[in-house]
């Protein structure tokens, strides 16, 4: 007899993937944080264009760790799963300072991501929009 997720199993899961993003961010291991996404993946960040599939990500976010250093805190505040798909609502707060000055900005990042169960039942971030909360 197979074992069959049940819908907490895929948000334990789905949560997982966004504590490794943000505990490899906190360690500046960009290599890690790309293994948390889908290889199509699309980020749109705010005013800035579209980021699109892990090559553009892995070159972008190799220069973003060696510009900050990051210290994020993720609360998730809602997910949803249907289906291959789930919807996250999640909040990171955290501090992000410049390597070259030591200016240190305070952020809230607020987070909208979709996530793509793979083969073998692994979940990635496939789709993430965020945008931040005024000082």
């Amino acid at each position: 007899m197979r074992a069959t997720a049940t819908a907490d199993d895929d948000v334990e899961a789905i949560k997982k993937v966004g504590e490794e993003y943000f505990e490899a961010t906190n360690v500046g291991d960009p290599d890690r944080c790309i293994a948390t996404m889908a290889s199509d993946i699309i980020i749109m960040p705010p005013d800035r264009p579209s980021i699109v599939g892990i090559r553009q990500l892995r070159r972008l976010s190799r220069d973003y760790h060696k510009t900050f250093e990051l210290r994020y805190r993720l609360v998730y505040d809602q997910i949803d799963v249907e289906g291959d798909l789930a919807f996250a609502l999640a909040t990171a707060t955290g501090k992000r300072t410049s390597k070259s000055d030591d200016r240190v900005e305070n952020v809230v990042w607020r987070n909208l991501w979709v996530f793509k169960r793979h083969a073998g039942g692994e979940w990635k971030f496939w789709r993430i929009m965020f945008n931040r909360d005024a000082p």
